[in-house]
């Protein structure tokens, strides 16, 4: 028995009744006519580079293979996936990929966002939108393409029997209200808060996404269409043709269920590594549970210790600031981690 049969195996049992998709966000920036036609919509916009770095570097556009890899570990780890939608934009395909494969469904982002809203450079205008893919179930997944299922992982993990979505948050206490003029991340998570606080009276501050794959109900992100306060906030964040920010993350869809009773969360923590031994160390004994059930979050697989973790889901950051030695470990860490090819590969 290979080490592959032996995943499959232990994969094999679904311990929940109902169908889960899953749906990656890919663009292949290394494009020629993808850079130029960015350029152009840059200079248009007048949008200021040097502001928000992790909005319009070159670099967070970029493609490594690291969907290839994603999609061998849902083989490897996660074989009761039920379909795999890709949505991508510019005619884009991964030229490996298997398209007569009736698991997978490449989606144009014109076909699900508003429109004369293409093209569009902003993963926070597509992510408002997912739930106008056609034939998306009612539960389902989102994943970058640098999230893996890093060891075997039961349905369980993102959604309990009652179909309510188990979602993982970091918590800090008003961790991410104060504003950082540098990072627009930031600025999304408090208009997601925002958002569900003016619509609700709810305070949810709290809360940061975490690193990882998340779950996700399309019935209540379709409800969250139809709100009349929340409704303003996505359809905003749709036109935005680059990170603004105005944009709304979608941790709104997930606070919008925990206020209906729809999701549950799960306090994470991100593991600890190369900061101080000693110290990393006691965070992660002290935090061992929620650091257990959390994703494994890093920039460079080698020098972080990604081949240790346990975690069932990992996230192999593609940031704006990756080196071309951190390329070249994670490229390492991909090939020895998930050397099988899969079925969604020609």
């Amino acid at each position: 028995m290979n080490k592959k049969t032996k995943f499959l195996q232990y994969n094999d049992r679904h311990d929940l009744s109902f169908p889960i998709d899953l749906v990656y966000l890919w663009i292949d920036g290394n494009c020629p006519e993808f850079r130029k036609t960015k350029a152009k919509y840059l200079r248009a916009a007048g949008k200021d580079t040097n502001k928000y770095v992790d909005a319009t570097k070159d670099q967070i556009f970029c493609d490594n293979d690291e969907l290839k890899y994603s999609l061998r570990s849902v083989e490897q780890n996660a074989p009761w996936v039920n379909h795999i939608y890709i949505v991508t934009g510019f005619g884009q395909v991964p030229n490996w990929l298997n398209t007569d494969n009736p698991r997978v469904t490449i989606i144009p982002q014109e076909s699900i966002l508003p429109q004369g809203a293409s093209p569009i450079f902003n993963s926070c205008a597509i992510e408002a939108c997912l739930a106008n893919i056609p034939g998306l179930v009612e539960h389902f997944l989102l994943a970058n393409d640098d999230m893996f299922f890093n060891a075997p992982t039961s349905p369980a993990y993102f959604f309990d029997a009652n179909g309510r979505a188990k979602f993982r948050a970091i918590y800090r206490k008003n961790g991410h209200i104060v504003r950082d003029n540098h990072s627009v991340y930031l600025l999304h998570l408090i208009n997601a808060a925002a958002a569900i606080e003016k619509a609700f009276g709810v305070r949810l501050y709290d809360y940061k996404a975490s690193h990882g794959i998340d779950p996700y109900i399309k019935s209540s992100m379709q409800e969250c269409y139809k709100n009349p306060i929340l409704a303003k906030y996505i359809n905003t964040t749709r036109r935005n043709r680059f990170r603004d920010e105005t944009d709304v993350h979608r941790l709104m869809f997930n606070l919008y269920d925990v206020i209906y009773g729809r999701a549950k969360i799960i306090r994470s923590h991100s593991k600890h590594n190369g900061h101080n031994i000693i110290l990393d160390c006691l965070y992660n004994l002290i935090h061992y549970k929620s650091v257990h059930d959390s994703a494994f979050y890093c920039t460079d697989a080698v020098e972080s210790g990604a081949y240790k973790s346990n975690a069932k889901i990992m996230c192999i950051n593609d940031s704006w600031c990756n080196s071309l030695v951190n390329k070249q470990h994670n490229r390492k860490f991909f090939d020895t981690k998930f050397p099988y090819k899969s079925d969604l590969e020609k």
